[in-house]
């Protein structure tokens, strides 16, 4: 009863004096629409980060099998290539490559069996890979590398190269292209064909070292020299005087020299026809020894001959200069 009272006393003496119980001030009224307004908007912020990073996703591209077959035939070409010789790789990349296509073929596999409902045959690619695998080898095969030096082997040989040595050089590096060909199909370094190659290398270079030093002149004029001293005419096969004669009368003596000696080499007057049998004109074969201004003596070859004039009759006798053989050694003319 007595709270009572006193709690009506006090509402009655606040309404009687006029007196509001304190709200909020109108300055944190507007703070507090701010922080609604602030809360709202990164709401809102919130929101669409979300909804962006969802629609930039790049969706997984999906090969249509169309596609993978397309593939599995530039696979099959490949193989193709290989295994006729028409490229060439080695066998790292040859094994890389394999690696290569097993991975594409087990997709293509799955892929095939999901589009056609049985498992695809894969037998003609295989076959392909099989016969490519039995070109790659530890070493090079022994009949391949009897061929390779048999190409080479006139390099080697003194009497050949010597002569002939652009030819022999043209040799080993024909022989050093199929060494990089057989490389090739090996699955580790042959030392045998690294030794051989060496040699094939350092024989270049004896060749190439003999020319430039005037090795092959050098060797040209030892051979002349050696045929000089061996240089004789041939034996006789007949003798007339009146061949001789001609010979010494007709022949251009500066250009050819002196006769020192003439031999008939024909055993008997040779007689040429025409189409018809009708004789033209008779001859023998001479062998000349000269001697020129300068002391030197030479080997020329000739024949005398005469043309027919009709009835059996021949004409004077003439000289035809054959070639000149070359010097000869004059202590030889009459051996």
């Amino acid at each position: 009863m007595l709270v009572c009272a006193f709690m009506f006393g006090t509402l009655t003496s606040t309404a009687q004096f006029n007196i509001s119980v304190p709200g909020p001030k109108p300055k944190e009224k507007e703070k507090e629409k701010e922080k609604v307004k602030e809360d709202k908007s990164s709401d809102s912020k919130k929101t669409t980060t979300t909804t962006s990073t969802t629609t930039t996703a790049t969706p997984t591209k999906t090969v249509s099998f169309s596609e993978l077959e397309t593939k599995k035939m530039e696979w099959t070409s490949t193989f193709e290539r290989l295994e006729k010789g028409w490229d060439k790789i080695s066998y790292q990349d040859y094994e890389a490559k394999k690696a290569e296509y097993n991975k594409f073929y087990t997709d293509f596999s799955a892929a095939y069996k999901k589009e056609r409902g049985q498992d695809h045959s894969d037998t003609y690619t295989q076959k392909l890979i099989t016969k490519i695998d039995g070109f790659y080898t530890e070493t090079i095969p022994a009949e391949k590398m009897a061929s390779i030096k048999d190409k080479a082997k006139r390099s080697f040989d003194d009497k050949d190269w010597t002569v002939y040595p652009s030819d022999r050089i043209t040799d080993i590096e024909t022989a050093e292209k199929m060494i990089a060909t057989a490389k090739t199909y090996l699955t580790k370094t042959d030392p045998a064909l690294e030794e051989y190659e060496k040699s094939l290398v350092a024989q270049k270079e004896k060749i190439k070292a003999y020319v430039a030093g005037g090795g092959l002149e050098k060797r040209d004029a030892e051979i002349e020299k050696k045929l000089v001293e061996e240089r004789r005419l041939h034996a006789a096969g007949m003798t007339d005087a009146s061949v001789n004669s001609t010979v010494s009368a007709k022949i251009d003596k500066e250009k050819y020299g002196t006769p020192q000696r003439v031999v008939i080499t024909s055993n008997t007057w040779e007689v040429e026809k025409n189409e018809y049998g009708i004789a033209k004109l008779k001859f023998v074969k001479v062998d000349i020894a000269t001697k020129k201004s300068d002391g030197k003596c030479y080997y020329i070859k000739g024949s005398v001959a005469q043309l027919h004039e009709g009835g059996g009759q021949y004409g004077p006798k003439y000289l035809n200069i054959f070639y000149v053989e070359g010097e000869m050694n004059c202590a030889n003319v009459n051996k």
